[in-house]
């Protein structure tokens, strides 16, 4: 570990994947809130805010998580000698489930979601969503709700190097 005050390649490396876990996933967790806001205040911009949710996987989530993995290989490679370490894989495959989560269901099911949305609220009368956005919608909270649950447990593993 890098001595407090000295600033060394690790210690970069360091800052480099925690910034990088906090660009990936800290807005993943703010995604509850922002859809109740939109529902209550505005249907109208679902579309949008799917949208907007398919966007910040492609340009953030993604090259975030990779830069994620990519320095957490360097870390462990760096500091660690035992690579059969359990903390350090069960992480590792947390971040690969999290990147196929997001492009095997969390994108294609906002991309249904922004699709059913904007049929939904066509027309001049209130927004009455359909049953179809609301399964999808239920289906996110569930698969969402496991991604920020796996989330922490990355962090707990990094945290805590059980085993170590």
């Amino acid at each position: 570990m890098t001595a407090p005050g000295h600033l060394d390649f690790y210690a970069i490396v360091l800052f480099v994947h925690i910034v990088s876990a906090i660009v990936a996933f800290g807005v993943t967790f703010a995604y509850p809130v922002i859809d109740s806001v939109v529902r209550t205040r505005d249907p109208r911009s679902l579309a949008t805010y799917h949208e907007a949710q398919i966007q910040v996987g492609r340009r953030i989530v993604t090259p975030a998580a990779i830069l994620l993995l990519v320095a957490g290989i360097y870390l462990v490679s760096d500091r660690w000698s035992d690579f059969s370490s359990g903390w350090w894989s069960a992480a590792l495959a947390i971040v690969v489930v999290l990147l196929g989560l997001e492009h095997g269901f969390l994108i294609p099911n906002a991309r249904r979601m922004r699709d059913r949305a904007a049929l939904d609220v066509q027309g001049s009368g209130g927004v009455t969503l359909s049953a179809e956005y609301e399964q999808l919608a239920r289906q996110r909270a569930i698969f969402g709700g496991l991604a920020s649950l796996l989330v922490v447990i990355a962090v707990f593993l990094m945290v805590v190097k059980p085993g170590v």
